[in-house]
C-alpha cells in the first residue's frame, strides 16, 4: 500500500501537475464539505491507502480474480486450496468446496443452466430461488482427497480450479484427471465442470468401499458463518468423538462439504442474526437444491446397498442437506436429461444437530416468507430424522418468523401436541446415553439440554455450537450404531 501512494506521488511529480493541483483531481470533492484541510488530507490518504490495498496479489489471483472469489470471505471457502497439509483431515475422506460467482463469469452466456421447472411445485420459495439463479450460481471449485497419514502424505486435490500457471500448492491426486491445469483460460465453464467433479468423486468412491476397509459412509454439512478451515476443524472432531465410543467398528470413509456461509455485514452487532438468516437460509436451501442435491442423490445414495450412509448436520447445514433430499435438484446436465428417479436406498440416519429450518416444511401450506418449501411425505429418501434441540441454545431467538427445528421451544410444542408432526421425543444424559429413543419412529426429538449446554469459544449463540466434545460423540455413536440408549 506504502509502494503504491509513494508510486502516486512520483507520477505527480513526474508529470509536473503541482500538488494542489493534484490533490484536486481525486479529494476536490472534500472541498464542498468545508472540511479542514488537515481533515481532507487525512481522509483522502486513508481512500488512496484503501485503494492500493484492494489488488490481490495471492498466490492463486488469476483464478480469484476470474471467478470473483478473491475477497476476503471468499478467499475463506477455498483456503485448503493453499494449506493442503495445514488444513485436512486426520482420517481418510474428502472435502468439497461449493462456492458462489456471478453467473455471467461461471457459465458460457447462461445456456449452461439447464432448470427443471417442475420443482418450482415444491413451493413459493423454490421458485423465487430458481428465478434468483439468473444472477448468482454456486460450483464446485475444489474436491480434495485426505488419506489421514503423518505430514499430510498423499492429501492431493481430486478436483480443483485453483492453480498458478499450470501449479497449484496442493498436487493434483492423478496426472490424467480434468483440474484447473487444464482451464487455464476457461473459467467459463467451472459450472458444467463441477459435473466432472463429481463424476471423479464417484469413481473414487467406488473404488474406496470396494476395498471393504470402511464401516459407514458418512457425510457432514455445517451452518452459518463456517469457513472452510473450521469446517475441517469441526469435522475432525465429530467424527474423532464418535470413534472414541465406537473404536474399531466406526471406521468411516467421510464426504464434508464446505458452503459460502458467511454474512459480511458483521458490524450489524448484536442484530446481525437477524439480519443474515435471510440471505444465508437462501444461499442454504440454492445449494439444496443444486449442487448438494446433486452429490447426495445421484453420487451418494447409490452406495447405500453396499454401505450405511449416515448424513451429519449442524444449522443451516442441515437446511440445506434436508432440501437436497426433500426436494431434490432443480438443474440437469442437459436439456435431454430426463428425470430423475428415487434411490431405491434410504439415507439411514439424517442427525440434526440444531436444524436452522422450520418443522411446517413437513406440511403442505402456503407461506409467505422464507420456509415455504414443502418436504412431501415426510422425505422416503430419509429412513431416520434424528434432531436435537437444547434451551441453552440461544441462536434461534431472533428468528421469531420460523417455528426452527432447533429451537427447544419449538420442540416442547411438538413432542406435547404429537401433531400435526408426528415425533418421538427423548432426553440425552450428560454423558450421552439417550432415554426413550424410539429407533422405528420416522422423526425423533432428542432434548439435549442436559448435554449441550455450555458455550463453545469462538461461538455464538449459547450453546448452539457444543456439538464437539466427546460427550456429544458418544450420544451421536449410539443413534448411528443403533444402540441407543
Amino acid at each position: 500500500m506504502f509502494a503504491v501512494f509513494v508510486a502516486a506521488l512520483a507520477g505527480i511529480w513526474w508529470s509536473g501537475i503541482d500538488i494542489a493541483t493534484a490533490w484536486r483531481l481525486p479529494c476536490g470533492w472534500w472541498q464542498r464539505l468545508r472540511l479542514p484541510i488537515n481533515t481532507q488530507m487525512n481522509i483522502c490518504l486513508i481512500l488512496l491507502l484503501g485503494i492500493g490495498g484492494c489488488s490481490n496479489n495471492s498466490y492463486y489471483a488469476d483464478a480469484e480474480n476470474a471467478m470473483n472469489t478473491s475477497g476476503y470471505y471468499h478467499v475463506l471457502d477455498h483456503i485448503a486450496a493453499y494449506y493442503p497439509s495445514g488444513i485436512s483431515l486426520n482420517f481418510p475422506g474428502y472435502v468439497v468446496g461449493f462456492e458462489e460467482s456471478p453467473i455471467h463469469m461461471v457459465t458460457n452466456g447462461r445456456e449452461d443452466l439447464v432448470l427443471d421447472e417442475s420443482a418450482r411445485s415444491a413451493g413459493y420459495s423454490v421458485d423465487r430461488l430458481l428465478n434468483a439463479l439468473k444472477f448468482d450460481v454456486q460450483f464446485i471449485s475444489q474436491i480434495m482427497r485426505y488419506e489421514g497419514k503423518p505430514y499430510g502424505e498423499g492429501n492431493c486435490a481430486l478436483y480443483s480450479l485453483y492453480f498458478n500457471h499450470g501449479v497449484a500448492a496442493v498436487a493434483p491426486c492423478s496426472d490424467d484427471q480434468r483440474n484447473g491445469a487444464s482451464m487455464t483460460d476457461e473459467f467459463g465453464d467451472a459450472f458444467v465442470g463441477s459435473w466432472d467433479a463429481l463424476d471423479i468423486l464417484r469413481q473414487r468412491i467406488d473404488e474406496d468401499i470396494a476395498t471393504n476397509r470402511y464401516t459407514h459412509l458418512v457425510v457432514a454439512a455445517m451452518g452459518l458463518d463456517t469457513a472452510q478451515e473450521e469446517a475441517i476443524r469441526n469435522y475432525k472432531s465429530i467424527v474423532s468423538s464418535i470413534r472414541k465410543s465406537g473404536g474399531e467398528e466406526f471406521n468411516p470413509l467421510f464426504i464434508g462439504v464446505t458452503w459460502p456461509s458467511f454474512y459480511a455485514n458483521r458490524w450489524f452487532d448484536p442484530l446481525w442474526e437477524a439480519l443474515a438468516y435471510p440471505p444465508i437460509a437462501d444461499r442454504a436451501d440454492t445449494l439444496g437444491l443444486t449442487w448438494l442435491g446433486i452429490l447426495l442423490n445421484d453420487v451418494i445414495m447409490p452406495f447405500g446397498d453396499r454401505i450405511e450412509v449416515n448424513l451429519i448436520a449442524h444449522s443451516f447445514g442441515a437446511r440445506a442437506a434436508t432440501v437436497a433430499l426433500c426436494v431434490g435438484s432443480v438443474i440437469k446436465r442437459d436439456r435431454e436429461q430426463a428425470s430423475r428417479q428415487p434411490a431405491a436406498d434410504e439415507i439411514e440416519n439424517f442427525i440434526g444437530l440444531a436444524a436452522a429450518f422450520s418443522m411446517e416444511r413437513f406440511l403442505q401450506k402456503n407461506n409467505p416468507f422464507y420456509e415455504d418449501i414443502y418436504y412431501r411425505d415426510y422425505c422416503p429418501k430419509i429412513k431416520r430424522f434424528v434432531f436435537t434441540a437444547s434451551d441453552r441454545d440461544r441462536a434461534f431467538f431472533p428468528v421469531f418468523w420460523s417455528e426452527s427445528v432447533g429451537d427447544h421451544d419449538i420442540m416442547l410444542k411438538y413432542c406435547r401436541q404429537k401433531q400435526p408432526v408426528s415425533v418421538s421425543c427423548s432426553v440425552a444424559t450428560a454423558d450421552g446415553a439417550v432415554n426413550g429413543f424410539d429407533a422405528k419412529a420416522k422423526v425423533n426429538y432428542i432434548d439435549t439440554s442436559q448435554l449441550m449446554k455450555y458455550t463453545m469459544p469462538g461461538t455464538e449463540g449459547g450453546s448452539h455450537s457444543d456439538i464437539y466434545r466427546p460427550e456429544v460423540g458418544s450420544m451421536l455413536w449410539r443413534i448411528i450404531d443403533g444402540s441407543a440408549p
